[in-house]
């Protein structure tokens, strides 16, 4: 191979290396910002939980992780969460527990696939949560 064709090959390469860098770049660099769209989507607030009903789902493990619920009194949950959403549902899917609703707090989580979650706090007659659970219907 003469000189004039092995920096022709090597130039060449070059562009390729280049190429392939930016490539990975760009990947890495979309990797990044869907992992942290993510994380935004899955991250508890206030401000979430209140006006965005239908994807609670995605947050309710993090709000549960980031609250205590199990020693709060009814206030408390009320405070954090806002007033319940059920409507009288008292028994659900996987449980299958009967949660008198005088003892019972329920908030809707969204539908996730093609169940409607719920999650469910478990009040003792004092008012002071003892358990809590999400459950579907």
């Amino acid at each position: 191979m003469d000189e004039q064709t092995m920096k022709k090959e090597t130039e060449k390469a070059r562009r390729w290396n280049t190429v392939i860098i930016w490539i990975f770049a760009v990947i890495f660099t979309a990797l990044i910002a869907a992992i942290c769209v993510f994380k935004y989507q899955h991250t508890y607030s206030s401000a979430k939980w209140a006006n965005d009903r239908e994807n609670r789902y995605k947050i309710a493990g993090s709000m549960l992780d980031r609250n205590q619920l199990v020693g709060m009194t009814e206030a408390e949950v009320v405070q954090l969460l806002g007033n319940e959403d059920s409507d009288g549902q008292t028994s659900f899917k996987m449980s299958r527990t009967y949660f008198p609703p005088e003892t019972t707090l329920v908030y809707y989580l969204g539908v996730d696939f093609m169940d409607t979650n719920w999650l469910v706090i478990s009040l003792d007659a004092e008012g002071v949560v003892t358990d809590y659970c999400i459950d579907v219907t």
